[in-house]
């Protein structure tokens, strides 16, 4: 049974190389057409993956509540589209670091300005910019992944989540 739990875990967690090679699909591979929930939760999982050691960490009820809050865009009747799955992607690895009010304050904040832009292409410029930080950050984090002890990167985590939410309210104050 022991072989089989550790055989688990192994699986489960990302490989050092897996760190290195992970990114978001870019804007342009997110699939163009109108998605059904279970596919949307099927594509996001393999999307994200990386970031999760436990089976299910998005589901139907989940997506629903993010529709419900504001944090993701309707669907088009039972269709998800390319920018909702870009939003569900962004959602689901900062919901690593982030509560739900913390996420939606973010996301609005990076949210294009310009206002001769519809909601796809707003939300085509912020999940650009999302992956660029997301891979920048990403590499950054598995350059230094042997050097880091258990205790160094917890800190670290906590100082950086405290760091955003510093972020988080500076711009939202103006």
């Amino acid at each position: 049974m022991a072989k089989n739990t550790r055989e688990a875990q192994t699986i489960a967690q990302p490989e050092p190389a897996d760190w290195a090679a992970f990114q978001p699909a870019t804007w342009d591979q997110l699939p163009d057409l109108g998605l059904y929930m279970d596919q949307v939760i099927t594509y996001v999982e393999q999307q994200c993956r990386a970031l999760y050691a436990q089976e299910k960490f998005l589901t139907p009820a989940m997506v629903n509540n993010y529709v419900k809050s504001g944090l993701v865009s309707r669907p088009n009747g039972k269709k998800y589209s390319r920018a909702l799955l870009a939003q569900l992607i962004m959602i689901c690895t900062l919901k690593q670091a982030l509560s739900q009010d913390e996420m939606k304050k973010l996301l609005a904040m990076t949210a294009s300005p310009d206002s001769n832009l519809n909601a796809d292409q707003a939300l085509e410029i912020q999940y650009r910019a999302f992956c660029t930080t997301q891979l920048a950050v990403w590499n950054l984090i598995a350059t230094r992944r042997t050097q880091t002890s258990p205790l160094q990167a917890a800190l670290e985590a906590a100082a950086s989540k405290i760091l955003c939410g510093e972020k988080i309210e500076q711009l939202a104050g103006g």
